[in-house]
């Protein structure tokens, strides 16, 4: 989650010079495709077309495609539900931004 809009939309500008970018899905996400028979690989390749933030609770949320999907279905992810390519331009500051939300999330878990 980023604090402002007016944070997000450099860091969202520096994500999609970049796009489409491979990407692969976190655990959560993972099993939430796997469970509603999406996939059955237990890696798949995702393709990141598009990301933007969500004005409702200011999260950055990526459109992506499974590689090899036949249907060329798209779904919608939150960015820190990916792990991006890390040669994208972005993929570190994306991990530095995940890494610290996920932080204040458990430090709000935790009190």
């Amino acid at each position: 989650m980023i604090a402002s809009a007016n944070a997000a939309y450099p860091f969202l500008d520096q994500l999609r010079k970049g796009l489409p970018t491979s990407a692969r899905a976190r655990q959560p996400l993972l099993g939430y495709l796997q469970s509603k028979r999406v996939i059955d690989s237990t890696s798949p390749k995702l393709r990141v077309v598009n990301v933007f933030l969500n004005g409702y609770d200011g999260n950055i949320m990526c459109r992506f495609a499974i590689e090899g999907d036949a249907g060329a279905r798209t779904f919608v992810a939150p960015l820190m539900q990916l792990v991006l390519n890390r040669r994208h331009p972005a993929a570190r500051e994306a991990a530095k931004a995940i890494n610290s939300c996920g932080r204040r999330l458990d430090a709000t878990a935790r009190v």
